[in-house]
């Protein structure tokens, strides 16, 4: 591994990612508890390869409807954040979060930064005096548009009627920024990310940008930091926020040494103001841009629908520690599905992935070498000695810390998991190739045992990120130091191992509520029951009579050449679709097109926000199976067109997904021509 060869986001030697400041109203949940695991899961790595890491979390504690709570509950405002802020900081320490510092925004340091950076905007200009009038929602502390809102009077977002409010604010000119904002994300395209995200917000500044009120006069609130040129005004929340990913490092000696941040995660109802505001106030008063502004999606139910008390369908995250422990939750949330995405949570999958992927694939491959090196070395891992091509060869497979490393400073933490994940199939695979239980030649014996205990250190490691608390009990078990070198190495130690005991714990799935005769049909499901199969377009023309489909011959291998109408010629000319390789389904009840019979159908993704089409593709070879990644297909005889309506399939920057799984060939991901993001259909 060479630590100096890393991902282009990890060519420096120090790394700064924050989480967004938590809102001291209420209680943590389990967004909260995603957003946090995901940065710390990056901060770790980072400190793992040999980076200096500097990573914030906190709190932000002012504003109306802070100040509105504290009242509610019959306690004085900073009593009130008080006991918020350290909820946040238990549920960091039950997460296992290292976060280097908790910031809170009634800190006296962070009210003098923010004061300092109110007067800087001031001086350039940039903040003015002026008579507002608007409709302001005290949940969001914003105003809003007649339009933006629902019925022309409710808040989308807590469905509370808003205020009319006309008052006398600071402003700041926030239209100044528009043309150097649109520059930005031309020139920095990782900037807002991921890229699915990326054309709401470009789109959005395109359409103007209006300046932003920043102050509130005290005779309205009063809980917030004074103006320094305004003793009547405190400012408005996104200021004050904002500002918390400078102030941090700026008053705790840091700023010089990890400003700009490499990476701010946040969830994707505050990308505005993180992907607009905040580069323009740090234009305002001078300072570098951060690298990159990531939304993540929402933690939904099992069935796809956002939580609330209502629907009783809310999980408490510390429900999910207590009940299966932290280190298997910080491991499902991002081995779920593709980070950047809404994910489906739901407790029977989570099950399934502790006793498969944990369970079954690692738990177990760890238990049966603590097993073969009792047995069969006393408890001393044994030393090499000749080793074979079977050896060797998955050696090599060993050695993946680009790939990994790659997929980890990309935040496709399920990537990440899966390029691993593939490595403790390939050993599992290797110990019945081997057969070492049937074994009687010593040294040939030594040289497998020694090759096993080496690799499940180099995937302790791997883990630590992910799971800090398994990897340390690995370590303990097999008596190793952790080194953090990411490179296969033969162990020699003399030290004897230590006592064995269980690193998961298979969970049995509560028989209640499993009447299967009632219970809906899952999307992995319905998803197994086509027969997807690469194909190679070897013929094209256009339809006789329809002025929008193609007439295809595709050959899908072994000699089967099949007839497929498509309503690609909007997209594509016949000289871009010749020759391509394409995804068929290829059990689709044959059907007649305009007089032509159609024996299957291409899948391609459709973007909503540009119109284009793009099909879906890979480089595996024709006849190859496309199937969700750690699923097997089951093919129904007759599939119907209606039955794929029912399946949601979408392309992302990370591939394309279903039932929050990857769809791949061979192992592999299937892509999107023209990188389009959009539904697949």
């Amino acid at each position: 591994m060479d630590k100096n060869n890393q991902d282009s986001n990890s060519n420096k030697d120090t790394f700064y990612v924050t989480t967004a400041i938590d809102y001291a109203s209420g209680n943590p949940h389990i967004g909260h508890a995603y957003e946090k695991v995901s940065a710390d899961v990056i901060a770790r790595w980072n400190r793992n390869i040999g980076r200096k890491v500097f990573f914030l979390t906190g709190t932000d504690e002012h504003g109306q409807k802070i100040a509105d709570t504290a009242k509610e509950a019959g306690k004085e405002v900073q009593e009130f954040v008080d006991l918020k802020a350290e909820r946040f900081k238990g549920l960091c320490r039950d997460l296992k979060i290292t976060n280097d510092y908790f910031i809170r925004t009634t800190q006296n340091e962070h009210k003098r930064f923010v004061q300092e950076m109110l007067q800087k905007s001031f001086d350039n200009g940039d903040i003015y005096k002026g008579e507002y009038e608007g409709l302001y929602c005290v949940g969001c502390e914003r105003y809003y548009k007649e339009d933006e809102l629902e019925d022309g009077k409710f808040c989308p977002a807590h469905k509370k009627e808003v205020q009319k409010l006309k008052q006398e604010n600071y402003f700041f000119r926030l239209s100044k920024y528009e043309d150097k904002l649109l520059e930005l994300y031309k020139n920095n395209p990782d900037f807002i990310s991921p890229k699915s995200k990326q054309m709401e917000i470009i789109n959005r500044v395109k359409e103007g940008l209006e300046d932003i009120s920043v102050s509130r006069n005290k005779e309205m609130l009063e809980w917030g930091i004074e103006f320094p040129f305004d003793s009547e005004h405190v400012t408005y929340v996104w200021f004050d926020a904002l500002f918390n990913y400078l102030s941090a490092p700026t008053f705790n000696d840091k700023a010089e040494e990890f400003w700009p941040c490499d990476v701010h995660i946040i969830g994707y109802d505050i990308m505005w103001f993180h992907t607009v505001y905040w580069p323009a106030f740090l234009m305002s008063c001078g300072y570098d841009l951060p690298n990159k502004v990531f939304s993540h999606g929402m933690i939904l139910d099992s069935e796809g629908h956002k939580m609330s008390k209502s629907l009783n369908n809310v999980i408490d995250p510390y429900d999910m520690i207590k009940k299966y422990g932290v280190d298997e939750f910080r491991f499902f949330v991002l081995a779920l599905g593709t980070y950047g995405d809404d994910l489906n949570f739901g407790e029977e999958a989570f099950i399934e992935k502790i006793n498969n992927d944990l369970n079954n694939d690692f738990g177990n491959l760890v238990s049966r070498v603590h097993t073969m090196i009792t047995k069969y070395f006393d408890g001393s891992i044994p030393d090499v000695d000749n080793l074979e091509a079977v050896d060797k060869k998955l050696i090599e497979k060993m050695n993946f810390f680009e790939e990994f490393n790659s997929e980890m400073q990309s935040l496709r933490y399920n990537r990440a998991i899966e390029v691993l994940w593939s490595r403790i199939r390939d050993v599992n695979a290797y110990i019945n190739e081997t057969e070492a239980w049937k074994v009687k030649d010593e040294n040939r014996l030594k040289a497998i045992v020694n090759l096993l205990a080496s690799c499940v250190k180099l995937f302790a490691e791997y883990v630590d990120c992910f799971m800090p608390e398994k990897s340390e009990k690995i370590f303990k078990q097999l008596s190793l130091i952790k080194e953090n070198s990411f490179e296969f190495k033969h162990l020699s130690v003399k030290e004897k191992i230590g006592v064995k005991e269980n690193i998961f714990e298979k969970i049995k799935m509560e028989k209640e509520n499993q009447n299967t005769s009632t219970k809906p049909e899952s999307e992995v499901s319905k998803f197994s029951k086509m027969d997807l199969r690469v194909g190679k377009i070897v013929e094209i023309k256009e339809h006789p009579d329809a002025e929008k489909l193609y007439i295809e011959k595709i050959d899908l291998g072994n000699g089967e050449i099949r007839q497929i109408i498509s309503g690609l010629k909007d997209h594509y000319t016949t000289d871009e679709l010749l020759g391509k390789k394409v995804i068929v389904i290829c059990n689709l009840l044959p059907a007649k097109l305009r007089g032509e019979m159609s024996e299957g159908m291409i899948l391609a993704a459709d973007s909503k926000e540009t119109g284009q089409v793009g099909v879906v593709t890979t480089d595996e070879e024709i006849g190859s199976v496309v199937k969700l990644d750690s699923e097997e297909p089951a093919p129904e005889k007759e599939f119907t067109f209606d039955m794929f309506q029912k399946i949601k399939i979408k392309s992302t920057d990370n591939g394309v997904v279903s039932s929050n799984m990857t769809v791949v060939c061979n192992g592999k991901p299937v892509t999107v021509d023209r990188g389009i993001i959009g539904k697949v259909r």
